[in-house]
């Protein structure tokens, strides 16, 4: 499965701090600006560029050596917060 992540949306490094700004009309649908940790910035790096699901729980298991029942869980918790926050459509 891939993701479609809502135009306008992107992530910034600033300060240390990870952010996924809503812009133009993205705003309308979620939070002008939203601060996450470095997890899920990773996850969010390869959600939106298009990887298909199969493909970031492999990359995580991989990366960070945790059982993958662990990493589909919550890759699939992520993508439900992200889609009723409006990030996701």
């Amino acid at each position: 499965m891939r993701y479609k992540v809502r135009d306008g949306i992107v992530l910034k490094n600033i300060c240390d701090e990870w952010l996924l700004i809503a812009v133009g009309k993205a705003a309308e649908h979620c939070l002008y600006v939203r601060q996450i940790n470095d997890s899920l910035a990773w996850y969010w790096t390869r959600i939106s560029s298009g990887m298909s699901s199969e493909d970031i729980v492999n990359e995580a298991v991989a990366t960070f050596d945790v059982p993958r029942d662990l990493i589909v869980d919550d890759l699939n918790d992520l993508v439900s917060q992200l889609h009723t926050m409006g990030y996701l459509i």
